[in-house]
């Protein structure tokens, strides 16, 4: 039988302990204030997601200096989890081995399809290429250290590696021959750092190998790993997931330029995924080409 003592101490730590309905998911995620389309798509996801399950929950940016910020600072903020609690990068990349990975591709698939920036020169030269074999001819500009890096040089491929701004110009100069871009980020690019009009995608040429984008959270944050899974799986199956790729500003054109276009894909490998990654990847998918 307990006394009144015991009982007391029991409703003071019955009161102190967080009620689950009333929890707030807290979400501090990197890059949140970027006004930058890919930026936005992932907090559209985010955001869709988290609705999707019913619970309360908070999304903000990061709380770091006004600065530029490397994913490799984002992870150890991450790791910490003071400041940051999620972001988004790439599947198979070294730096997140230490996070908590939410095993569900935010593009379902679409960012393992590439498309090829080139000069003049290897514009022309690029009609031929139909094969593996035939790209190894060829050197492909890259970032440093990027996973998109590793899995080319692990496919036999001649990689020239440079820093992302300065990749253009090396293009230009014909450093290389040409420089591996995702299919929604390579028009916006050209754009942007292209004004003279001295680059092109390669038409009808895609390179396809499995790897997405998925949010990775602070190890221990069950609460935000659990909700986020569940959130993402609902808005797959209802559809509403398809949809946004459908009508957001940053991937509708990519899909009708693969539906349209029907063109050449060389498939690579990729042996950087983790087995949970790879099975998210292979799980959900969307038919890019319909």
């Amino acid at each position: 039988m307990m006394g009144p003592f015991c009982a007391n101490i029991a409703r003071a730590q019955s009161s102190a302990s967080p009620d689950p309905a009333h929890h707030v998911i807290e979400i501090k995620l990197a890059d949140l204030n970027d006004d930058n389309p890919l930026i936005d798509y992932r907090k559209a996801v985010l955001e869709l997601a988290m609705r999707a399950t019913g619970k309360r929950f908070s999304i903000k940016g990061c709380q770091v200096a006004d600065v530029a910020t490397s994913d490799q600072r984002y992870v150890q903020l991450i790791q910490a989890g003071q400041y940051c609690n999620l972001m988004t990068t790439s599947a198979g990349s070294s730096m997140t081995r230490g996070l908590e990975g939410i095993p569900f591709p935010i593009y379902l698939g679409g960012g393992g399809y590439r498309v090829l920036m080139a000069n003049a020169a290897s514009l022309q030269r690029a009609r031929d290429i139909r094969t593996l074999d035939d790209l190894r001819r060829f050197r492909i500009g890259s970032g440093i250290g990027w996973t998109d890096t590793h899995i080319m040089q692990a496919n036999g491929l001649d990689v020239v590696q440079g820093n992302y701004l300065n990749l253009f110009e090396m293009l230009k100069a014909r450093r290389f021959d040409f420089y591996n871009r995702s299919v929604f980020e390579a028009s916006g690019e050209l754009e942007t750092y292209d004004r003279d009009h001295q680059l092109a995608i390669v038409p009808d040429l895609v390179l396809y190998y499995p790897v997405d984008l998925f949010f990775y959270t602070t190890p221990g944050r069950d609460d935000i790993r659990d909700a986020l899974l569940d959130g993402l799986r609902k808005i797959h199956r209802s559809g509403e997931l398809a949809e946004l790729i459908r009508q957001h500003r940053s991937t509708r054109q990519a899909r009708q330029l693969l539906k349209s276009t029907h063109p050449r894909v060389i498939v690579l490998n990729n042996d950087r995924l983790t087995p949970l990654e790879r099975k998210a990847i292979e799980t959900y998918r969307l038919d890019w080409f319909k």
